[in-house]
């Protein structure tokens, strides 16, 4: 017996004079979204608001249309492309006598199947657990016997939350403390990190653009790379050693996406950290996507909210064998940032990227010549091991030339500098 097929509608909301382009990002993010989770849309339905309805999101007549061609159709479930209140679902739910699920029932079902690391996994629960909160109904029964919708946001994943909301209070304490915890070590490790001297870069960008497959082209790693939204969720850095022989940091992040909620930026900070806590930023844009522009300035956005704004950036334009709109790709070329333009599938432009990152890196360090006495006590602890280029002794001194970070050049201020 063939298996019934699954039917979903798609409702988009469309503000009257909303910017035609961040419309168009949005729409095709859901869309891109539904993909990635393997749902299939049978049918489409549009609205144009004057201004949202706080009980139902629609007007009355909308929704009465709406209902009607869910009918039609025979829909299993309805998705609309905005985020909804719990009263607004609620009320949706009963019109259409179907699950409804919004936006972000959608972003956090893709992040519960991409969730690998525990701290993730940890993350991912934390803000189901908050979005499903206000829509509890029932003591008595599970999450995922109450009701269907979007799988992860409001099916598998809700078998860990029973409908209390005390317990899932105390379940989402218990899980800021796990995340508080992993947070420490992470912290560990990036002051470890920090004292290796190495020079770290983040690539950042919106979901999709390169960046996993740029983080394996130049690391030989073999991080997860799909062409499909959040294929990365974890934060992966690796060791790679760049032409001029310095050896550098290089960390892969969450991609970024328009109207992200806040608790998922909350949700996923420890990778999002990656950018506030590196050296330097990639900006990785993709060039073949149909709103380039739109794409950058919410990356841009994001990294503002973040407080990254004012760390060296280089922004990579990448999948340029796959230009798809050449004027927002100047919109691009104008930035005031330094850029190069790649397409790491083909390997054009990858030595120039190296070069751009050795460029930046050395551009922080500089190499000075201490002198000391040689019946004095020499601290070579002060110097990274790896960091001493030479060492001269001499009849009545002994010099060190190092190569040192700029911003930590006060810890050698009381040394007596030669050059």
């Amino acid at each position: 017996m063939e298996e019934e097929e699954y039917r979903a509608l798609l409702i988009t909301i469309r503000r009257v004079g909303e910017d035609e382009r961040r419309l168009f990002l949005k729409e095709s993010e859901t869309r891109s979204l539904l993909e990635t989770l393997a749902i299939k849309t049978i049918a489409h339905a549009s609205f144009t608001v004057k201004e949202i309805n706080p009980n139902t999101l629609l007007g009355p007549g909308q929704l009465e249309s709406a209902v009607e061609y869910s009918r039609a159709y025979d829909i299993n479930e309805v998705i609309v492309d905005s985020f909804l209140s719990p009263r607004q679902e609620k009320n949706l739910e009963e019109a259409f006598g179907l699950p409804v699920s919004d936006r972000e029932a959608l972003i956090l079902s893709i992040f519960y199947q991409k969730a690998r690391s525990r701290e993730a996994r940890l993350q991912i629960e934390r803000a189901q657990a908050i979005y499903m909160k206000p829509r509890l109904t029932s003591r008595e029964m599970t999450l995922s016997q109450q009701r269907g919708g979007v799988r992860g946001a409001k099916g598998e994943g809700e078998k860990k939350l029973e409908l209390d909301r005390r317990k899932v209070d105390e379940r989402i304490k218990q899980l800021d403390r796990d995340i508080e915890e992993i947070k420490k070590m992470r912290a560990t490790q990036r002051k470890s990190r920090d004292k290796s001297g190495l020079f770290s870069f983040a690539l950042t960008g919106y979901t999709n653009s390169g960046k996993s497959t740029i983080l394996n082209a130049i690391t030989g790693s073999d991080v997860l790379s799909e062409d499909k939204l959040f294929a990365t969720l974890d934060t992966t850095t690796r060791l790679t050693e760049l032409p001029n022989g310095q050896s550098v940091l290089l960390s892969d992040t969450v991609g970024f996406i328009s109207n992200l909620p806040h608790d998922l930026i909350d949700a996923f900070s420890s990778t999002l950290d990656e950018a506030l806590s590196s050296d330097a930023i990639i900006i990785v844009a993709d060039a073949s996507h149909p709103d380039i522009r739109g794409c950058f300035d919410t990356t841009m956005e994001t990294i503002k909210k973040l407080g990254a704004e004012e760390k060296i950036k280089l922004l990579v334009i990448n999948k340029m064998d796959q230009v798809s709109d050449d004027f927002s790709l100047n919109y691009l070329r104008s930035q005031n940032i330094r850029k190069v333009e790649t397409s790491f599938k083909t390997g054009e432009g990858k030595e120039e990227f190296l070069k751009a990152l050795s460029e930046i890196a050395e551009e922080n360090y500089e190499t000075n010549t201490y002198e000391f006495k040689a019946t004095d006590y020499i601290p070579y602890t002060l110097f990274n091991e790896k960091d001493i280029t030479n060492i001269e002794y001499k009849d009545y001194t002994v010099e060190i030339t190092a190569r040192i970070r700029k911003e930590e050049s006060g810890r050698y201020s009381k040394l007596k500098k030669i050059n």
